[in-house]
């Protein structure tokens, strides 16, 4: 084999790091093409309506209306069509809430107008791999999900396990062991009262779990929206309250109040990630929202 001088090897040096330099600007611009397709086999159709009523003798005429959309995308769920009536505007907020704006002018007088949604979803139980930029959002303390407070820190280090999953699963089982279930409860109390008082509702036994992860270490969300097993027409008394840990690339459901871990998380329609953003017109508000002089208005069901 003839020897290869200094010039013909510097040469091939030079081609080959050209060659991995196009390999890797094809990965970058066509990286999605090798990842795994998300699959979400279950299909399941939603629909929930609003009714607006003009409670005056005169006539509404800028009246304005908010609700959420099904998230369009999580680990379980694929929003996959949104049908309403009238039109919308979407929002969207930082958390990738979708938020469906509605105007409504010329209300006559006394009558009413409604508003009705419907939304094609695809959902899983095997969680699907999504990727997240920015955990600082789901592990530092807020509103109700006091994560930063000594006693909720003190009690993870407690709860800490070999991994996270073991270490959400601790959580998991203290919260479901040591809360009640106090009824429904008009007002948010969070994860500090729910730990001290030992009870509460769905919510706070989600801001409680969620907390404990985020002392943790374990990025944790909280969840609004709705549990069913079959096509559906959602009522405002099924609105529900969940969290969900991300853990090995996915986003896990955890429903302590309903004892329910990293199961059937297709039974979940998951309406928004609750957050105290100053962006969010919905404010606090997790059905709807509404405005206009004597208007009045109702989720039905």
């Amino acid at each position: 084999m003839p020897k290869l001088s200094i010039k013909q090897i510097s040469i091939y040096l030079i081609i080959v790091l050209i060659l991995l330099g196009c390999i890797w600007i094809a990965a970058k611009k066509y990286g999605d093409i090798f990842k795994p397709k998300a699959h979400y086999p279950t299909p399941r159709n939603i629909q929930y309506s609003f009714t607006l009523q003009n409670k005056t003798n005169r006539l509404a005429k800028d009246a304005e209306f908010w609700t959420y959309a099904p998230l369009e995308q999580t680990s379980t769920q694929s929003c996959i069509n949104l049908e309403t009536s009238p039109p919308f505007q979407l929002i969207m907020d930082n958390m990738g809430n979708r938020i469906l704006y509605f105007t409504l002018s010329g209300i006559p007088p006394f009558a009413t107008k409604i508003i009705t949604i419907k939304a094609a979803l695809q959902l899983s139980d095997e969680p699907n791999r999504i990727h997240e930029k920015d955990f600082v959002k789901y592990l530092k303390g807020e509103k109700y999900c006091e994560s930063e407070n000594p006693d909720i820190i003190a009690l993870a280090k407690k709860l800490k396990g070999s991994k996270p999953e073991k270490t959400a699963e601790n959580i998991f089982r203290w919260v479901t062991g040591n809360v009640k279930y106090a009824g429904y409860l008009k007002n948010a109390r969070g994860a500090v009262y729910a730990m001290k008082n030992k009870k509460g509702d769905c919510t706070e036994f989600m801001y409680l779990f969620s907390a404990l992860c985020r002392a943790s270490q374990i990025p944790a969300r909280n969840m609004g929206g709705y549990v069913c097993s079959q096509n559906a027409i959602l009522k405002p008394s099924e609105y529900h309250n969940w969290s969900e840990f991300y853990d090995n690339g996915a986003w896990r459901i955890a429903d302590p109040q309903r004892k329910i871990f990293m199961q059937n998380p297709s039974l979940y329609i998951a309406m928004h990630i609750i957050n105290e953003l100053p962006d969010n017109p919905m404010g606090n508000y997790n059905r709807f929202l509404f405005s206009g002089k004597g208007i009045k208005a109702k989720m039905n069901g």
